[in-house]
């Protein structure tokens, strides 16, 4: 599987994740009545005037938005709300909520770092409830309680803390939400159970966060690998350029300089040396050969028209018609099903068939070549089958066959260089299809191929063709 496939796949299953956050987030919103005077704001569904934390227009803004919701829920004068993405103190989030008590302190901004008082609640995972004198007698928390911000304003007193994590569904640390200065009393059991209720909302809106990173960032690296592609794809096109034109000229010089020496000079030549001139000549022509199909095997993915709808039946009359020939010469008898109309490159596809329809007559048995196509709904795919009853694959070599320049025959014994089926499966490949083999040793073939049946709905040349069996 291509590097660009895995990516692509991932970038998938991400964007169906992210859809799904959504939808769960959209089921568990909660719109919740802020009431600044400190009393408790009881949740409210479907009140206009309420924030709507889920919907905000950046991130952070929903985590101010749910630090001010923990803070109101609950009743306290402070709250600070930490994203943080693969427990990664470092890469994280910060927001801080004050009530107008602490409007003198809104520049101080000192934030969790994942150890001193924070780190409670970060190594256990739990809930972490103090009073006012547990806080302040609590070794962790000296080190928080001496800072001082760029204004030399000390912090104010912290009368009760209360912390509780913000975990995914597998456990993992993803933010800590905690509340200090209670409008009244100290924090308690009710406290700290409404705020882990309120924790495990914000998993959902967290999560949906989470995704949204690792989607952009693959994203990215799918555009750094589809730009890696693009300049592969213009290396290869140089090449074309390059095997079509210098390569194929000396050659053709080789070639002709041989045949004149052989007119010129026959008379004066033995056997063995006619016979040096002619094996010569012979490798020339099938270097040239190999050239001209590799330059067509490379011009599959660069030099393909538009998929338009095709009539797959007026295909195959073409294809037989360029085959009439070899189907003459065989007593060949070659025969069809109803074949579908479909969106496709109509050339690649007639190419397709007389590759698959040749070898069918090319590796034919001591009978007449007897070959059959067909096309049946499977899904949302069209599935063709090529039938023979020729000479046949052993099956540990179905994949094999599909390899550039794969022959399971010697040079000689039969025509071809053996990209007719690696041409095949970069067709397929090109209309998002899979293509396989079923065959035993002489007991025929039958080579399967699928196309979608709405190819025009997807995004552009396939990324790659599987070869592993009628599950594609």
């Amino acid at each position: 599987m291509s590097t660009q496939q895995d990516l692509q796949q991932e970038v998938d299953r991400l964007t169906a994740a992210l859809a799904e956050r959504d939808q769960e987030v959209a089921s568990l919103r909660t719109r919740l009545t802020l009431d600044e005077s400190g009393r408790r704001a009881p949740i409210v569904r479907a009140d206009p005037e309420a924030t709507d934390v889920a919907g905000s227009e950046t991130f952070h803004e929903a985590l101010h938005g749910l630090a001010l919701v923990s803070r109101l829920r609950i009743g306290a004068h402070q709250a600070a709300l930490s994203y943080v993405p693969d427990g990664d103190f470092k890469a994280a989030i910060h927001t801080h909520s004050f009530s107008e008590k602490y409007a003198h302190y809104n520049a101080y901004d000192v934030m969790p770092t994942g150890d001193g008082i924070w780190g409670l609640v970060v190594r256990t995972r739990a809930p972490v409830r103090m009073t006012t004198d547990e806080l302040y007698a609590h070794p962790e928390f000296k080190r928080f309680s001496d800072l001082k911000n760029g204004h030399g304003l000390e912090h104010p007193p912290l009368p009760g803390w209360l912390a509780v994590p913000v975990l995914r569904r597998d456990g993992g640390l993803i933010g800590v939400v905690q509340l200090s200065d209670k409008f009244e009393g100290e924090f308690d059991q009710a406290d700290e159970d409404q705020l882990v209720q309120l924790a495990k909302f914000y998993t959902a809106t967290f999560e949906l966060q989470f995704v949204y990173e690792d989607l952009r960032r693959l994203t990215g690296a799918l555009r750094q690998a589809t730009r890696e592609l693009q300049r592969s794809n213009a290396e290869l096109e140089q090449f074309a350029y390059v095997a079509s034109h210098d390569l194929q000229e000396p050659l053709r010089m080789v070639t002709s300089y041989l045949q004149l020496l052989e007119r010129r000079y026959k008379a004066n030549l033995d056997q063995d040396a006619s016979d040096f001139i002619a094996f010569a000549v012979d490798g020339a022509a099938r270097m040239q050969t190999l050239i001209q199909d590799l330059l067509t095997y490379s011009r599959v993915g660069t030099r393909g028209a538009d998929f338009e709808p095709t009539d797959c039946q007026s295909v195959l009359e073409q294809v037989l018609q360029n085959l009439e020939v070899a189907i003459a010469e065989s007593d060949a008898d070659v025969s069809s099903g109803p074949l579908p109309s479909l969106s496709a490159d109509a050339s690649q596809l007639a190419q397709l068939m007389q590759n698959l329809v040749g070898n069918a007559i090319k590796f034919r048995g001591d009978s007449p070549p007897r070959v059959q196509v067909e096309a049946t709904q499977r899904g949302d795919d069209w599935l063709f089958s090529v039938q023979d009853n020729g000479i046949g694959i052993d099956p540990q070599y179905s994949d094999r066959i599909f390899q550039v320049f794969q022959r399971l025959h010697g040079i000689g014994q039969y025509p071809g260089t053996g990209i007719g089926l690696a041409v095949c499966k970069k067709i397929v490949e090109r209309h998002h299809g899979s293509i396989w083999v079923e065959s035993q040793p002489d007991a025929g073939a039958t080579f399967f191929f699928t196309i979608p049946k709405d190819l025009e709905s997807l995004p552009g040349p396939g990324l790659a063709a599987t070869t592993g069996g009628p599950a594609g």
